[in-house]
């Protein structure tokens, strides 16, 4: 039997789902599992100066839907170095990012985040589980939550309304990891 999961979810996945709309799907399409949010993202996801009501969305969608709020383990001697390891090296990369990578690393967290580019190496490297915008919509198709039809109104809307800059237009043409782990 599979265990129930701890989902770090990073700003870039929580940025899509709220410009698409869709932020409340997020736990429908993760359950049994837990989704959290580090404090580090939290702080990001909230700040959004082109629009003014973003924080209240996200505190509304943390109530709505039973969203843990976490502190950064800063006390936490391996994920503290290991965060600012990660600052040092990919200063590029958000302190949400490195937190949930961070404190993943010596967890048994899976990391939400779209950002392929830097976090799945690392994820990779360190045996971590990890997911992108695009293989949540995969297990929403697969659970019956969401057609193709509704992921590929969902990658032109993200791609549209939040800039965000997927590999393809059409979920049919996404080729995806195995993610049975959840």
């Amino acid at each position: 039997m599979m265990r129930n999961k701890a989902i770090l979810v990073d700003t870039d996945v929580i940025s899509h789902f709220i410009a698409t709309g869709n932020i409340d799907r997020l736990s429908e399409i993760f359950r049994p599992h837990t989704l959290q949010i580090v404090e580090n993202v939290y702080k990001e996801a909230t700040h959004h100066p082109g629009e003014k009501d973003r924080k209240q969305k996200i505190d509304d969608w943390i109530m709505r839907c039973k969203i843990t709020r976490i502190s950064f383990p800063q006390f936490n001697e391996n994920v503290r170095k290991e965060f600012y390891r990660i600052k040092k090296e990919s200063p590029l990369l958000g302190d949400g990012e490195r937190a949930c990578m961070s404190i993943a690393r010596f967890g048994q967290e899976v990391v939400a985040s779209s950002n392929f580019r830097d976090v799945a190496p690392y994820c990779e490297a360190n045996g971590i589980e990890y997911v992108g915008t695009l293989d949540i919509l995969v297990i929403a198709m697969q659970k019956g939550i969401y057609t193709a039809e509704d992921c590929n109104k969902f990658i032109t809307d993200a791609k549209g309304l939040n800039e965000a800059k997927f590999p393809v237009n059409d979920i049919k043409m996404y080729s995806h990891r195995d993610l049975s782990f959840l």
